[in-house]
């Protein structure tokens, strides 16, 4: 009888788990993820922009259109290269701690990082981490 209400018993928490899985990122981990990449697209609105924040956005690019694929909005995105393109310009055209988009470069990255909320306010923690996962393995996004 112990071993039958063991398993119930872990049978009940990793269905909660699943569930939780399904549910978006709760708003205080969202809210903080926008934050930073607003401040980071800010910056570099600014022409104070780093290559981190360079990177930063860029991975945002990535995320929103690995979101995109499994059916998480992103129908606003430019492709993969248009991102790395402006990105690239605002490194050839900078100095080491000193980067900076121009105004058509700023909207670009603005409307991503907007529609990458949106996204973070739909897609489940379960496919947040499938994409997370995806851009920490080696060769991602560096």
């Amino acid at each position: 009888m112990r071993g039958w209400a063991q398993r119930l018993d872990q049978s009940r928490v990793r269905s909660r788990a699943d569930k939780t899985e399904l549910l978006p990122l709760p708003k205080a981990i969202r809210d903080a993820l926008s934050l930073e990449y607003h401040l980071q697209l800010e910056a570099l609105r600014a022409g104070a922009g780093s290559l981190t924040a360079l990177r930063i956005l860029l991975r945002v690019a990535m995320a929103a259109a690995m979101l995109r694929e499994l059916g998480y909005g992103g129908q606003h995105l430019h492709a993969s290269d248009e991102y790395e393109r402006i990105a690239g310009n605002a490194y050839e055209s900078g100095e080491e701690g000193r980067y900076g988009f121009d105004p058509a470069a700023f909207r670009v990255f603005a409307a991503l990082v907007t529609d990458h909320d949106s996204q973070l306010e739909t897609a489940p923690v379960r496919m947040i981490d499938i994409v997370a996962r995806q851009l920490e393995r080696p060769g991602a996004a560096q």
